[in-house]
């Protein structure tokens, strides 16, 4: 994969919005600093009331950690070579800090006034501001990625009575480490908020149970190719995650995957189709009939590209 170089103007709507960001919280922290008492209004109603108290300076500083963090993240999105991946990673992060940095402005202000109201509109503003935050520094990445590698493959060469089929199993670490945590996670609030109200611990406990137990299904999966088609299944549980007959595939080959291309890792659905993510790297491609198209990265996607090719070859010839 070539890299497309980035002109001026591209690098700085990459760079400049955060860094405005961060320079403004820097300024009003700095002149309205000063004014502000040890305790201010840090909670609001939904009438803009404020209902809770505390210091400002702590979530200053987590509002200036975020902040800055965006700002290196830009900085070093200028060189990664899955510009996808970045602008998906920048999103995220500028959004984050364009609420958070607005927020703590509208809170010293008010507070220093005197007049320490939020009505509900300038939830608004807080998402009108990281938006604007957040989409030039995507939308110039992305124009600057250079188009996804996609390969085809020459079919497996059988006789016409062969019977193809082929398996590959990919695991995901991080999956199962974030899947226990979750669960471990709905157990201690369960425990935590029991003796206070048993129907928000339960729900809690529940709600977080249910999202850890869909995270570990996806730590270890089996993708299948045979006569059948291709399939996804978890190899813990044996449930089904992707079914793809093969008189709906029009062909198939590999692509070199991030995980930007798709939105994400995990389980993904959009607009090019349904993916299983775990990784960087090859990932097997059937392009189905009417548009679309489903994948999944493992290392031998290339021989599975082949089998299922050998598999469609022989549907042809039928």
């Amino acid at each position: 994969m070539t890299t497309r170089s980035m002109g001026t103007g591209a690098r700085v709507a990459v760079v400049a919005p955060p860094v405005v960001v961060a320079a403004v919280l820097g300024v009003v922290a700095v002149t309205v600093g000063p004014r502000l008492p040890g305790r201010v209004a840090t909670h609001f109603d939904g009438s803009g009331t404020p209902n809770g108290w505390g210091s400002p300076w702590v979530f200053f500083w987590i509002t200036a950690v975020v902040a800055v963090g965006a700002v290196v993240l830009a900085v070093a999105a200028l060189r990664f070579r899955d510009r996808r991946t970045a602008a998906m990673l920048t999103v995220v992060l500028d959004l984050l800090a364009g609420v958070l940095v607005s927020v703590w402005i509208v809170i010293a202000l008010s507070n220093a006034a005197g007049d320490p109201t939020m009505p509900w509109w300038w939830t608004i503003v807080f998402l009108v501001v990281a938006v604007a935050a957040a989409l030039p520094p995507a939308l110039a990445l992305v124009r600057s990625a250079p188009p996804v590698p996609a390969h085809d493959v020459e079919p497996l060469d059988v006789a016409p009575d062969a019977r193809v089929a082929w398996r590959a199993r990919i695991g995901s670490r991080w999956f199962a480490a974030v899947g226990a945590f979750v669960v471990l996670a709905g157990a201690w609030a369960t425990w935590l908020t029991a003796t206070e109200d048993v129907g928000v611990a339960v729900f809690t406990g529940a709600l977080l149970l249910l999202a850890g137990l869909s995270v570990l299904v996806l730590a270890r999966v089996e993708v299948t190719v045979d006569r059948r088609g291709m399939r996804l299944t978890s190899t813990w549980t044996r449930i089904p995650l992707m079914r793809v007959p093969l008189d709906r595939i029009e062909s198939c080959g590999y692509e070199d995957v991030s995980p930007g291309q798709w939105g994400g890792w995990g389980y993904r659905i959009s607009g090019r189709g349904v993916a299983f993510v775990v990784r960087s790297g090859p990932g097997l491609v059937a392009r189905l009939r009417g548009g679309g198209a489903r994948m999944v990265t493992v290392p031998d996607a290339e021989r599975g590209a082949a089998a299922l090719g050998a598999l469609l070859a022989a549907r042809e010839a039928a």
